[in-house]
Formats: structure tokens, C-alpha cells, sequence
């Protein structure tokens, strides 16, 4: 099947094909859970099948028969997407030993990637959520330190922690020309409506020899492919696009840059999550019963992570572009 009415954003193919049916979850009654119910909790379970009771809405990916690029369409609606991000966006609300081990993996980040996050370079973060991996820099000891996030209550949340987070779209911020030394992406990508437009936007605001460092799902992945539609690197409607290692690597080509790193990283949360989502839908109950195990399953699962990256073929990958 294909689809005339698509506009490819990064070749501007007029044809794409379709590679999967995309389902965003059904969510767990509030017997089954324990507490009102939301899809948001969790990123989505599974998509090409109806799913638990209740009519569920299907989004199409296609692949761009020119480039490769997949990419939801129709787009959702921007009301669609407001109700998927909800207060309850669970990258925004993670508690417990969950939020500790995401807080140990940004502060690694960090020391891993200092040289281009130390002062006296100025940090820009597009769609920094509540603001964490900029409070790792600071802490670190650069307060040079900017956000962008278009969630009212993540950006709330980074204010009260003293960051300088502007709310809306970087095109939104209106920065001047070269006002920032490294910019990061971190999932950001693939949420946003023209990625290509975006990465203009963050040629013109990053200053001459400036760092880009991106992480994101990868489309190309061992991940993607064994767990199909399981796997949550396509989270509809969320993620708009989903790139592989030679569609972003267009991508930056075209708008400026030059790629210096592709690291795939070995982190077992696609398989643990594919894993939670199989058994939600046919136990929700264990389902339910194992979710304080996830930070411990995702450490189990790593083995399997570490597969792809040796195979550079990994789910979660992290690229660095000089302008």
C-alpha cells in the first residue's frame, strides 16, 4: 500500500509505503492497576492489534520510498498529542528507584561527554522535560546552563529547581545568532513535527565549530526489527519520525553539520518494556506485580542490549554533529 499524499521532510518524496499499523496501549482498568488509569503511565504497548476492550485508534508508518525515512501519517492532531502528553507523561514523572537510575545515567553522560559540556561553553537543552540533565551539568560545575520544553508542568518543575527553561518550541525562544557552544537533543527528534526545520534552527542559534549531541531511538535496530511493533522506539503518536543511523546522518548533512560520533548504547529498557507489554496484555496482574522490578529487569536485559551495540546495530543510539 501507498500513500500519494505523503511528503517525505528530509527528501521531499511524494510517495511513502507501509511498514507497520501502529496502536498507542490500552490502558489497565483501575482494578487491574490500583489507580485511575491513564496510557501515559507507560509508553505505548504494542501496536497492529486492537488491544483490550474499547476502540483504539491505529496510526500508519510509512517508509519514504526514496530515503527510508519512516514517519507517522497522517500526523496526529494537535489534540492527540496534547492528550499524550498528559501530566501523567511518565518521562516527566518518574519516581523512585526508576528516577535514581535515570539520574545515574545523565550524571554518567555528563562525565563521559564533558569536554563539550563544561564551562565556559554555553549548554542549550530542546525539550530538557524537567530540566534533570541540565541540573547534572550545573552540579557538575557549569552554570551556563539553558532549557527549552513545551510541557507547561516539566517546565514548572525545572523553574522551581532555579534552571532558566523557556516554555514553547525553540523557534518559539527566538535566541540570537551563535548564542550557544553544545546542544543537545536527548529523545527529542522524533517528537517534534519538522526535525528538519528544528536542526535550521539549531545551525543558526549554535555558534561556529558548536556540538550537537543527540540520543534517539534507532530505527535500524535489532531492537526494532525482533520486537516489531512492541517496540517502544515507535511510541505513537509521540514519535513523528523515526530515523536509522544513515536517515539521521542525511538529516544533519543537509542542515549543516558534520557527524564525528555514533555511539549505540547497551541499555535493556526495549526489551524489558517489550516483555511488560506481551504480558499485560494476556496477565496484567503479574504484569503489574513485576513493575517495581523494571530498573532490575532492564539491568538483566542488558546482555541482550549489549548485542546490538557490539553489532552497531543498537535501539538507543548517541550521535554528536559539529556545525
Amino acid at each position: 500500500m501507498r500513500d500519494e499524499g505523503f511528503v517525505c521532510p528530509l527528501c521531499g518524496g511524494s510517495e511513502g509505503e507501509v511498514a507497520l499499523y501502529l496502536t498507542p496501549p490500552a490502558p489497565l482498568s483501575d482494578a487491574e492497576r490500583g489507580e485511575p488509569s491513564s496510557i501515559d503511565r507507560h509508553p505505548p504497548l504494542r501496536a497492529g492489534e486492537g488491544g483490550r476492550g474499547g476502540e483504539v485508534h491505529t496510526y500508519p508508518l510509512l517508509r519514504c520510498i526514496t530515503c527510508n525515512l519512516l514517519r507517522i501519517h497522517p500526523q496526529p492532531t494537535d489534540e492527540e498529542l496534547a492528550a499524550a502528553y498528559s501530566d501523567t507523561y511518565r518521562p516527566h514523572t518518574r519516581p523512585g528507584l526508576s528516577g535514581k537510575a535515570k539520574g545515574w545515567l545523565e550524571q554518567r553522560s555528563v562525565r563521559q561527554l564533558w569536554r563539550l559540556l563544561g564551562p565556559p561553553r554555553r549548554v542549550l537543552d530542546v525539550g530538557c522535560a524537567t530540566g534533570d540533565l541540565l541540573l547534572a551539568i550545573r552540579r557538575s560545575g557549569n552554570p551556563n546552563v539553558t532549557g527549552v520544553e513545551p510541557g507547561e508542568r516539566a517546565a514548572t518543575i525545572a523553574h522551581s529547581h532555579g534552571l532558566d527553561v523557556r516554555v514553547g518550541m525553540l523557534e518559539d525562544a527566538a535566541f540570537d545568532d551563535a548564542s550557544f557552544d553544545t546542544i543537545i537533543l536527548s529523545h527529542t527528534i522524533e517528537h517534534v513535527r519538522d526535525p528538519i526545520a528544528t536542526l535550521r534552527e539549531i545551525h543558526r542559534v549554535l555558534a561556529p565549530g558548536g556540538s550537537l549531541i543527540l540520543w534517539l531511538p534507532n530505527g535500524d535496530s535489532i531492537e526494532a526489527r525482533v520486537l516489531g511493533r512492541r517496540w517502544i522506539g515507535y511510541d505513537p503518536p509521540r514519535h513523528l519520525t523515526t530515523f536509522s543511523t544513515a536517515t539521521l546522518t542525511r538529516a544533519l548533512e543537509t542542515t549543516g553539520f558534520r557527524v564525528t560520533q555514533i555511539r549505540h548504547e547497551a541499555v535493556g529498557l526495549e526489551w524489558v518494556w517489550a516483555f511488560r507489554y506481551w504480558l499485560r496484555d494476556r496477565a496484567p496482574k503479574a504484569e503489574r506485580a513485576i513493575a517495581p522490578l523494571h530498573p532490575l529487569l532492564i539491568v538483566a536485559a542488558t546482555p541482550l542490549a549489549a548485542i546490538g551495540a557490539l553489532t552497531k546495530r543498537s535501539g538507543r543510539i548517541r550521535v554528536i554533529g559539529v556545525r
